[in-house]
């Protein structure tokens, strides 16, 4: 599984890397930074390797931290109303959303009191590609959106070295194997998974 994970990290690199040209491309037109968290709000889920990343980065917490990290997630779980092996893969993408409206627009477990995630290094692919809409290689437009703070006075889809290689980085992905049930998960859930002595929600 090492190795796999290493293979990961090396991909959610490549969205680092161009998240961080395309700052350097039209910073002036974006507020992304330390300290906004505009976007670490409601429930998401998240993939096996995003879990697992997940999972190390939670177990490798001060204690302390750790213990108020699983707690608010164990109050998201609550309200979501899964159990282990907090699976939801049965369900579509209206299922999940609905799910996840329950929860509402609550801060991520892992954001710490002034909004800094906790596991930043270790965040899943969905938070690396917040904030700017998702434009594929071939121009084919993946996600529209992108954050309300960002590119107020153009649309940025058509800008220069907005396309990233979507379609190409998730067959990449899809061909790294990992063994792991469930194969979709919200974050909360992942957090406690992290512990073999988290109590059932």
């Amino acid at each position: 599984m090492d190795r796999t994970l290493s293979r990961y990290r090396a991909l959610l690199d490549e969205i680092d890397v161009w998240f961080r040209s395309v700052q350097a491309r039209h910073g002036a037109e974006m507020k992304c930074g330390s300290g906004c968290f505009d976007c670490c709000h409601g429930a998401f889920d998240v993939g096996p390797l995003d879990a697992a990343l997940v999972r190390e980065a939670v177990r490798a917490l001060p204690d302390a931290v750790r213990a108020e990290v699983e707690a608010t997630a164990r109050r998201h779980v609550e309200v979501l109303g899964l159990t282990p092996p907090y699976a939801v893969d049965p369900l579509d993408e209206e299922g999940v959303d609905a799910l996840a409206a329950k929860l509402g627009p609550v801060p991520c477990p892992l954001l710490d009191s002034g909004g800094r995630c906790r596991i930043y290094a270790d965040r899943p692919s969905t938070c690396r590609f917040m904030g700017l809409p998702l434009v594929d290689a071939d121009g084919t437009v993946v996600h529209p959106e992108w954050c309300g703070k960002n590119f107020t006075s153009v649309d940025p889809r058509p800008l220069p070295g907005m396309p990233f290689g979507y379609s190409s980085w998730e067959e990449d992905v899809e061909a790294l194997t990992l063994s792991s049930s469930p194969r979709y998960t919200f974050l909360a859930c992942a957090i406690l998974s992290a512990s073999d002595s988290s109590p059932s929600p």
